[in-house]
């Protein structure tokens, strides 16, 4: 279940500890003042990467510098490091080990995920040919305290592109702690094993329903709905919101631990 207003209250509270340590750039030792704008690891099948930087989606950002995160699979950066010519339907078919089961993925036959553009695969090449084989080592203290101090006072986006529950939850919660707000989304919701990510990422669901069951197991819903009748908040960065503001400025979809409290909808186009 979704915690009760007191223990809410008691996380905010924890939580809140936050806005005096970002009255110092001195955080646990770490200068926030000298910070990398990538950061690069590999953990098992996947290559990660923590970005810093702006965004031409003003949907997502209103022009300032944020953090996001990539997962990709090691076979597309293989890929993409060796070959030319491929074609995005190859490229996405090699998404499960980053992208495990969901619907929108390109391992499960259907694809259709909003990453899935000319625009973003473009993006993703070029990112993944200017990783080198130095880069791929693991997840280090050094590594994590650099990706602490890329999102202190800004806006993280989890999971630009691959599942954001692939990451570690220390630094999941390093990360939110430090930054000025979040977003994160998960396919994954239903599995044991995903649970504890519901204090960060919204649950991924398409009716009421699987709403109705993300609830039970902690999680807020954020709707991609064919019919818009569920009970919950419409986007305002929605189309049919009129694009009233942006994830940067909301930061509703953050959660139990973030911003909001209800569950999110938003029409599929």
């Amino acid at each position: 279940m979704v915690p009760s207003k007191e223990k809410k209250f008691f996380i905010r509270f924890n939580i809140s500890l936050t806005h005096y340590l970002k009255l110092s750039p001195f955080v646990c030792g770490i200068n926030y003042r000298s910070m990398k704008n990538r950061i690069v690891w590999k953990e098992g099948e996947n290559i990660f990467v923590v970005r810093k930087g702006k965004t031409s989606n003003d949907k997502i950002s209103n022009g300032k510098p944020l953090v996001q995160t990539y997962t990709f699979s090691e076979k597309q950066w293989v890929l993409a490091s060796t070959s030319k010519g491929f074609g995005m339907k190859k490229f996405f078919a090699l998404d499960g080990s980053n992208c495990l089961d969901c619907p929108y993925s390109g391992n499960q036959g259907k694809g259709g995920c909003y990453t899935h553009k000319f625009n973003q695969y473009v993006g993703f090449l070029s990112m993944l040919r200017s990783i080198s084989i130095e880069d791929l080592t693991p997840l280090d203290r050094d590594k994590q305290n650099e990706i602490i101090k890329m999102s202190f006072n800004t806006y993280v986006r989890f999971g630009t592109y691959g599942e954001p529950s692939l990451l570690p939850i220390s630094l999941i919660n390093g990360i939110s702690y430090v930054a000025d707000g979040w977003t994160g989304y998960t396919h994954q919701w239903e599995k044991k094993w995903a649970n504890e990510y519901s204090q960060w990422f919204m649950a991924s669901t398409h009716d009421a329903k699987e709403q109705r069951k993300a609830r039970t197991i902690g999680f807020r819903s954020f709707i991609a709905t064919t019919i818009g009748t569920e009970k919950a908040v419409s986007c305002p960065a929605s189309k049919e919101m009129d694009y009233k503001s942006n994830c940067a400025k909301c930061g509703l979809c953050s959660g139990v631990l973030g911003k909001g409290t209800k569950d999110i909808k938003i029409l599929e186009h």
